[in-house]
């Protein structure tokens, strides 16, 4: 912690005065094969714990809650939409979970580091394109996709607002 520098805190009086220093490693876990067991199905961490990347800890786990209610929403078989939900959410969160083990979107802070100063534009903005594509987040994806909205009992099983 020495060649730290954090003008707001005296670190080595906190270091001097704590009478225990624990680490919390942030830790991720392998994506799961199926999310949904029957009746029984895993969201947010509980199905796709990832490092804290672009901000997709949190915000997926809203989006898988959405999802779950519209699936169940649409289905008369809670069973099969639990299948389906597992099924729409699963491998583009599973390949998020994969793409943070790689920085995802903070590659570009990184890369910025190693080198000493900004990336190029067209490097920077090619890693947070291919981020924002497979977190399905450009603007052509967010404005095309379906609402997720349920009128009345269940819909018709065709429109996928996840595509």
């Amino acid at each position: 912690m020495a060649d730290w520098n954090l003008p707001w805190v005296d670190l080595a009086k906190l270091v001097e005065r704590s009478s225990a220093i624990f680490e919390y490693p942030m830790l991720d876990r392998d994506p799961l094969p199926r999310w949904s067991f029957g009746r029984v199905t895993l969201l947010g961490d509980a199905g796709h714990p990832m490092f804290p990347m672009g901000m997709n800890g949190g915000s997926r786990s809203v989006v898988d809650a959405r999802v779950l209610a519209w699936c169940l929403a649409r289905e008369h078989d809670p069973v099969t939409a639990l299948h389906r939900y597992d099924t729409m959410r699963r491998p583009t969160v599973n390949a998020i979970v994969l793409a943070n083990r790689e920085l995802g979107p903070e590659k570009i802070i990184a890369r910025a580091g190693e080198r000493g100063g900004a990336l190029p534009v067209d490097e920077a903005t090619e890693t947070a394109s291919d981020y924002k594509e497979l977190t399905r987040a450009t603007v052509a994806q967010v404005n095309s996709r379906a609402s997720w909205t349920v009128s009345g009992g269940a819909a018709d099983a065709a429109t996928d607002p996840a595509r």
